[in-house]
């Protein structure tokens, strides 16, 4: 009977369990990685697609913020106006 004919022992099948779960480890914690790299790429890669249509979206917020205080100067403008011609009105109302 050839070595490799013979019957394994507890021995062999101890050491084999040993062996397996050692790659196991290895392979774990190798895949730990790649998922980290993969994670932190699809980060990168989607903060990358999101920061010009960030930037834009800031860009409009501040030109409707600009032409909302231009609106209100107006606006306060006529109501002071109106409120100057009710006065008037009321101090001296029209020849009926």
């Amino acid at each position: 009977m050839t070595p490799e004919d013979a019957p394994a022992t507890k021995r062999d099948l101890t050491d084999l369990e040993g062996r397996l779960s050692q790659r196991m480890d290895s392979l774990e914690t190798r895949m730990v990685s790649m998922e980290d790299r993969m994670l932190g790429r699809m980060r990168d890669m989607f903060l990358g697609a999101f920061l010009p249509f960030q930037e834009q979206s800031q860009v409009r917020d501040k030109t409707l913020e600009v032409r909302q205080a231009a609106l209100e100067t107006r606006f306060s403008s006529v109501e002071g106006r109106l409120a100057q011609i009710e006065k008037k009105l009321l101090l001296e109302p029209p020849a009926a």
